[in-house]
């Protein structure tokens, strides 16, 4: 456990990241329920995960202390959201998986690159000013988007399954452990490396 202050956003434990990635995984399973169990189609799923997203994180954006309750209904609502970017991008844009895979982690990386840029580090913990917990959410939403699409990429290209794909994640989350503990490593990076694979891809 950690005596760290969460600021606005959940400190990093042990707990974060059981409830991450139940959070997550409920979210990519909710944004399928929307486009395929409810027959909204992609486009049409996506526009109502963006605006429930949209509207979660206004709500945290005004918040002037930590909810946790909110917090990990914005994860879960922006893990459907991800999972909706994803999808359009591969099925609806039909820009494949590959290159929608190769778009968000674009997109992510130039989010971090202008965080850093803009505000002289990428945080992950601690955060209280607007301007940080902005690009955090939106880091937040890239990298569920990325990690949604690299699990359809694992799963369309190495054929493993839901348990083969968990398998996956599961060995590149201890390595990013044994990164974090036997090196210097920025631990900012690792943690949002991490967040991207917090999921048992479905």
């Amino acid at each position: 456990m950690t005596s760290e202050k969460p600021g606005k956003v959940a400190a990093i434990t042990l707990s974060f990241w059981m409830l991450k990635v139940i959070a997550t995984t409920a979210g990519d399973l909710t944004g399928d329920a929307l486009s395929i169990s409810l027959g909204l189609g992609y486009l049409l799923a996506l526009i109502v995960a963006l605006a429930v997203t949209a509207a979660l994180l206004f709500a945290q954006l005004k918040a002037k202390r930590f909810h946790p309750g909110l917090y990990w209904t914005l994860i879960l609502a922006s893990s459907a959201a991800g999972a909706e970017i994803s999808d359009s991008i591969d099925r609806a844009l039909h820009w494949g998986t590959l290159a929608g895979t190769g778009a968000l982690l674009v997109g992510l990386l130039l989010a971090l690159a202008i965080w850093r840029a803009r505000r002289g580090a990428i945080r992950c913990k601690a955060i209280e000013d607007p301007r940080d917990e902005r690009f955090y959410w939106l880091a937040a939403i890239l990298a569920n988007s990325f990690g949604s699409a690299v699990c359809d990429l694992i799963g369309e290209k190495l054929g493993v399954g839901v348990l083969g794909g968990a398998a996956v994640n599961a060995g590149i989350l201890a390595l990013l452990v044994l990164l974090h503990y036997t090196t210097r490593a920025r631990k900012e990076l690792l943690f949002w490396s991490a967040f991207v694979f917090t999921r048992i891809p479905f």
